[in-house]
């Protein structure tokens, strides 16, 4: 049997739960070698003996997407073992209850949805020109509710959890845009709401909401099809600059269709990863 990915190096983000696991164990089973990603490898070593099981390849490589250093270095284990990255699927995400400060003095929203991605693209860019490889952001329709608060990038001054969850996903179409953008012909970059999934995105809300969301959306297995498609799929080799909401082009935010508003953010998003 012909596996699509077969020979192709994956990594995913937030791969220990939710729709990161399922579409890490659908690519390994397509025949891709699958890099998982989570804060810890008991947090993720499931999935991989789970993968194993099933005949699929997978290692495990701890990053807490909250810390700049652990971010740098997971990226340089990676590349000690591989020159070459097809596909950058940045899948983890977070939506807190309350404000909470990562180590580098960041809003952990901020810094998990937005920044990560950023940092791990622009540390792997090598190895996906090299692959002429994906990267495929998890974003949100979520982000067409919010906007960019220039003023209070961080949320120190009033912490709002849905605000700041609609400007971190924003931030990541907006890089997303540019990202195609400045690799055209090359590697392509696109993003997409996978609909509402109940997974542990919402594991800080009431009981009662999480009650309902588990009843009424979509299981991890559906949430994870359209991300798999845009990974694994032949037609997607050409296309970049998209946001989707699941399997069709959506409309993104007015300012995610500004370039100055795009470039803008590319150099607060610069400072902070050098930073």
């Amino acid at each position: 049997m012909i596996r699509a990915m077969e020979g192709r190096t994956v990594i995913v983000t937030g791969a220990g739960s939710g729709i990161g696991k399922v579409s890490a164990m659908a690519l390994a089973k397509k025949g891709a070698s699958v890099v998982l990603v989570a804060r810890n490898e008991d947090r993720v070593k499931p999935v991989h003996d789970a993968i194993a099981k099933d005949g699929g390849k997978s290692e495990i490589l701890p990053i807490d997407l909250s810390s700049k250093q652990a971010i740098r270095e997971g990226v340089a284990k990676f590349r000690e073992t591989h020159d070459k990255l097809d596909v950058l699927l940045n899948n983890a995400g977070l939506w807190l209850g309350k404000r909470e400060a990562t180590p580098d003095g960041l809003e952990r929203t901020w810094m998990v949805n937005a920044l990560a991605p950023f940092m791990l693209t622009r540390l792997l860019i090598e190895p996906l020109r090299a692959a002429k490889g994906r990267v495929i952001n998890v974003a949100s329709e979520e982000h067409t509710h919010g906007f960019i608060n220039w003023a209070d990038l961080q949320h120190e001054h009033h912490f709002d959890p849905a605000l700041a969850y609609r400007q971190s996903k924003l931030a990541l179409v907006m890089q997303t845009f540019t990202l195609a953008e400045r690799e055209s012909g090359g590697v392509t970059a696109n993003c997409l709401h996978p609909g509402i999934v109940g997974t542990n995105l919402f594991r800080n809300f009431p009981g009662f909401i999480r009650f309902w969301i588990n009843l009424l959306m979509l299981s991890p297995e559906k949430g994870a099809q359209p991300q798999v498609r845009m990974a694994s799929e032949p037609s997607w080799d050409a296309i970049t600059g998209k946001y989707y909401v699941r399997f069709k082009e959506g409309r993104a935010h007015g300012i995610a269709q500004s370039a100055a508003h795009r470039e803008r953010l590319w150099g607060v998003l610069e400072q902070q990863a050098e930073a």
